[in-house]
């Protein structure tokens, strides 16, 4: 016996499939630049977009004299906004993967303090550029969003429309936060961390963080990822989807990055022992390091996603208690229609076991049924799920959820009757490609940013192949002849 879907049911599936593909090719929503004369205690691009500017005029690498203009720049506007820096000299030293350097680096830290400090909160973003390119992503605009979210935190409420920037004077600071906020800008991070490694060994202050925000780009523009977490990381990502719900996060991007060999201040914090998260945009890579990355090719709307990451977390870690201990991971995504989505990493292999006990029970009951070939490339994707969970647990969603669907369907399908039509059966059929498409598809943009054609190929065929896997139930009704055999 088969199951033949009515021409009715063809063409809901076929109309089904366009309407998923095009849900998960659709951008997600992004936030608008905020103009200067938002509210004093909000975060703004434009306001922010001053720094950069002031900043990213020319290249300034350690050791030029626009490199010492910029440093004078920052701690000139930390004196503004209340705040006396220190400036830590030394040297600085990275060896890493046969690599080894060392230089003289000058760090800005400052210190606004809380009402009953915990542990407190660090942000961090680096000073210097390149030599070859201005450095208006990379990371001028990570030193503006640090500063912005500094006067944001001191500034009283406001009357909308009185603008409130670099240069005007701040109004009366606002309630404190609980616990103490360290504003650390590195020097030498494009030398190779040479600042953070600095921090790390001679700072006084270099274990008191309870948790480190550092903001860095790999382009000027795009939507901003947080895309790397220390481990032990669930209550950092509990608090980033209360703080923001539609935050561009996957623990996929972590499994990714390991495995390009690249390093931030960060992977630095995290060696000597901080928890953290990283945040960036990698929009038009192509101006990576060069003479474009420049105040004219910023995208606006990166930095005030940057500035939502810092403000956000900031407030609502400088409200929570730094010294309780946390433990276990997380899984976590969202989806072009839900906020981020998160559960414990320790689901992971009881989901992994779900959808080979569903297949066997499926391709049982179903045994009298054509078409129980699906369950073979729903078998080997259910394997492949196996050794995620088992290897790289932070990308096991991606196997499993769209297999649990696929293998819904397919239950539903040698369960029908010979003639598939309108009922239960055909909307559960309808609706399961979902977890297929919304999870999968925009994973290729992702491969292809991150990584460029040549090393996101083989994943990108591999991304093809587990789609068609998955939707080989409904494939299969589409197609499916209805002269007997």
């Amino acid at each position: 016996m088969k199951t033949i879907a009515t021409i009715f049911a063809r063409l809901a599936l076929s109309a089904a499939l366009a309407l998923w593909l095009w849900v998960s090719l659709s951008p997600n929503p992004r936030p608008a630049a905020v103009p200067a004369t938002a509210p004093a205690q909000d975060f703004s691009t434009e306001r922010a977009m001053v720094h950069v500017g002031a900043m990213a005029q020319k290249p300034h690498p350690p050791g030029t004299a626009e490199h010492d203009r910029v440093r004078d720049y920052v701690r000139g506007e930390l004196a503004r906004l209340g705040l006396e820096s220190q400036l830590e000299t030394g040297k600085g030293e990275y060896s890493q993967r046969g690599y080894h350097i060392s230089g003289r680096v000058e760090n800005i830290v400052a210190l606004l303090p809380g009402a009953a400090n915990t542990r407190p909160v660090m942000l961090a973003a680096h000073y210097d550029s390149v030599p070859t390119g201005p450095g208006a992503g990379d990371d001028a605009h990570g030193v503006a969003v640090l500063l912005e979210t500094l006067r944001a935190l001191r500034s009283g409420p406001r009357e909308p429309g009185v603008p409130a920037q670099p240069g005007v004077p701040l109004l009366p600071s606002g309630p404190p936060l609980r616990n103490d906020v360290i504003f650390l800008f590195t020097d030498g991070e494009e030398r190779g961390m040479l600042g953070a490694d600095l921090f790390m060994r001679e700072h006084p202050w270099r274990h008191d963080p309870g948790v480190v925000l550092n903001f860095e780009a790999r382009g000027t523009g795009g939507s901003s990822f947080m895309f790397e977490t220390s481990p032990g990381n669930a209550w950092m990502i509990r608090h980033l989807q209360a703080a923001v719900p539609r935050a561009e996060a996957t623990s996929v991007a972590y499994e990714i990055y390991r495995h390009m060999g690249n390093d931030t201040d960060l992977s630095v914090f995290k060696r000597g022992g901080l928890a953290g998260m990283n945040f960036a945009f990698i929009g038009h890579p192509e101006f990576y390091h060069r003479p474009q990355d420049d105040v004219a090719h910023l995208d606006w709307r990166s930095v005030q996603e940057q500035g939502r990451y810092a403000l956000s977390l900031t407030r609502v870690f400088g409200n929570q208690d730094l010294a309780a201990t946390h433990a276990g991971n997380a899984v976590y995504f969202p989806t072009r229609l839900t906020s981020l989505i998160v559960y414990p990493a320790s689901w992971v292999m009881p989901l992994a076991w779900i959808a080979p006990i569903g297949l066997t029970a499926a391709a049982w009951f179903g045994r009298a049924v054509r078409g129980r070939w699906i369950a073979i490339p729903l078998a080997i994707v259910a394997a492949l799920a196996f050794l995620a969970a088992a290897n790289v647990p932070g990308a096991a969603y991606l196997l499993e959820w769209p297999l649990i669907a696929g293998i819904g369907s397919f239950a539903l399908l040698v369960s029908a009757p010979p003639t598939l039509g309108f009922g239960w059966r055909l909307l559960g059929i309808l609706i399961c490609p979902s977890a297929i498409f919304l999870l999968l598809v925009p994973l290729v943009s992702d491969l292809m940013v991150a990584l460029g054609p040549r090393r996101a190929a083989p994943l990108l065929a591999g991304d093809v192949l587990l789609i068609l896997a998955c939707l080989s139930p409904q494939l299969v009704l589409v197609f499916r002849s209805a002269t007997p055999r």
